[in-house]
């Protein structure tokens, strides 16, 4: 059973959908790829607002004083990913983090592991011949991991000599390919947009988005990682008086739009299809995945 991958930009209503896509398959683990929703005791701000009776794996796994990369997110969720596609359960992965997208679809040491221009300068002079016995001996386990195709291919040698190279120790050895288009939404219309987030923003706050940054910065500092996501930097600002809150809510408005933009342009390099939450309301969007 192939996983299905809800993306796209911030504040369209994926979470939403994938919960009903999770419904109609019981059984489904759920897994958020949020960059913002690793952290704990960073609920509101970062919207995890979820329903009760969904449990959504890859949230709330480290504080918010501890460092966390895509890498150990990957760690974490791959076991379970593998383990439910064995058992034939559904698995829906829904957030709109390109990094943690990628490193399930594509593979973690694509992530991971810099270009090393010096090393590729000399191995693409190479024969495919002599690229093949570098990987055996360099990680035969990496070579028999490779398809008979990618064995073959130059290009995919020389990238798995570069990672191996690394000594890069994460459990990469198990990447799906993922054929099937990822399902994305986005708005258009971006005055609507615009419109949907500032909504979000000011239902966060309503909700103490306020009260959980002062406790935040009250018990860990301001000098942590997981203050730095969106929100919480313009809140701080708030609380140290230095914009109003009719300031702070425009900001934080701002900022969501701009990551927005951000999260389109990473994900329109991948293979997935656009729903446009202008046109269409998430029950559509579901009768229209779900025939």
């Amino acid at each position: 059973m192939g996983a299905i991958f809800v993306v796209g930009t911030t504040g369209t209503g994926k979470t939403k959908l994938a919960v009903m896509l999770a419904n109609k398959s019981p059984g489904s683990l759920v897994i958020s790829a949020d960059s913002r929703q690793v952290y704990r005791e960073m609920d509101v701000v970062t919207g995890k607002d979820h329903p009760k009776n969904i449990d959504i794996k890859g949230i709330n796994l480290v504080g918010p004083n501890q460092d966390f990369s895509v890498s150990q997110w990957y760690d974490t969720v791959k076991p379970l990913y593998d383990k439910a596609q064995d058992a034939g359960r559904q698995v829906i992965v829904v957030g709109g983090t390109g990094f943690y997208v990628r490193a399930l679809t594509s593979g973690i040491e694509t992530l991971v592991v810099p270009i090393n221009p010096e090393l590729r300068a000399k191995l693409e002079k190479l024969s495919v011949g002599e690229l093949q016995e570098i990987l055996k001996q360099k990680n035969i386990s990496k070579f028999n991991q490779l398809n008979h195709s990618d064995q073959l291919n130059p290009r995919r040698l020389v990238r798995a000599i570069e990672v191996s190279s690394t000594g890069l120790n994460t459990t990469i050895s198990s990447v799906p390919t993922v054929t099937q288009p990822l399902i994305g939404l986005y708005y258009q219309d971006l005055e609507m947009q615009k419109k949907v987030i500032r909504e979000r923003v000011l239902a966060r706050i309503d909700s103490g988005a306020i009260k959980e940054t002062e406790n935040l910065l009250s018990k860990y500092g301001s000098n942590i990682q997981g203050i730095s996501a969106l929100g919480y930097l313009q809140i701080r600002r708030y609380i140290l008086g230095e914009i109003s809150l009719g300031e702070l809510v425009e900001l934080w408005t701002l900022d969501e739009l701009r990551y927005a933009k951000r999260q389109l342009t990473y994900f329109r390099k991948q293979n997935v299809i656009w729903y446009d939450r202008g046109r269409m309301s998430i029950e559509e969007i579901y009768d229209h995945i779900s025939r």
